[in-house]
């Protein structure tokens, strides 16, 4: 029977880990385990209440007594690098940057692929760019840049005058003439 026995030193880490928000859920899970074994509670009563099976609170028990808190946190997961690198995000920002087109993701996939050799999907490039904070989408639609100001100052006064209850001066009298209604 595994039982942890915490001195005031380890009480005191154990709520200070307990109550911090960095701290991950499946790691609080795994100090709620040792709180409630140092309470007394056996494995199948914890694993009852925390819903789990027993060999993982026994596994988690015996990971604490032999290495104390910093044995509880997940380890770092071990994988393969993405290949969106940093100095390809680079690339891709000066070339959206130079470009007076908008892109859309299965473009800069095909661009990092005849520039760079280097293969993605749309769907996973769009993420990783999302997650390295790139922004290559246009973010509002707008005719702005289209607009004659002239013509947009007219209108503005246009409007002013209507709503001030007077006939603007840019209303011709075909504007004003509407066919009759039946």
């Amino acid at each position: 029977m595994y039982r942890v026995h915490l001195t005031e030193a380890q009480r005191v880490e154990l709520q200070r880990r307990t109550r911090d928000r960095e701290v991950m859920p499946r790691t609080r899970d795994r100090l709620e385990m040792v709180r409630l074994s140092a309470a007394g509670w056996s494995i199948p009563k914890i694993a009852i209440h925390l819903r789990v099976s027993e060999k993982r609170v026994r596994y988690w028990i015996k990971q604490f007594l032999a290495g104390g808190f910093d044995a509880l946190p997940d380890q770092p997961h071990v994988g393969q690098p993405s290949r969106l690198t940093p100095a390809l995000v680079a690339a891709l920002q000066q070339e959206v940057a130079q470009s007076q087109c908008t892109w859309t993701a299965a473009q800069l996939v095909d661009w990092l692929a005849k520039h760079h050799g280097v293969p993605f999907t749309p769907n996973h490039l769009a993420r990783r760019l999302k997650k390295a904070g790139f922004s290559y989408k246009r973010t509002e639609r707008s005719l702005q840049h289209k607009q004659d100001p002239a013509q947009v100052a007219e209108r503005q006064a246009d409007l002013e005058t209507a709503a001030k209850g007077g006939k603007p001066v840019g209303w011709t009298s075909a504007m004003s003439m509407k066919p009759a209604s039946p």
